[in-house]
């Protein structure tokens, strides 16, 4: 527990890891493949940057520092 990190941060981050790999996978991204279009955009296009984002803020929460005492600014 180098630092007073969190003892299962690197789980998460490896879970994390795979669930965004299977939120891109071929399988699942097929399902949104098609003319639909939401907001004008191909739904394919929507899922895609959702997906993103909630990967992305997903990994900012598990990154995210529980006290103040990083030494960050």
């Amino acid at each position: 527990m180098r630092g007073g990190t969190h003892p299962r941060r690197h789980e998460r981050l490896i879970a994390l890891f795979v669930v965004g790999c299977l939120l891109f996978s071929y399988p699942l991204m097929h399902l949104f493949a098609g003319d639909h279009k939401v907001f004008g955009l191909p739904l394919l296009w929507v899922y895609v940057f959702l997906a993103w984002l909630a990967v992305i803020v997903a990994t900012g929460l598990l990154l995210r520092s529980k006290s103040g005492s990083d030494g960050g600014p």
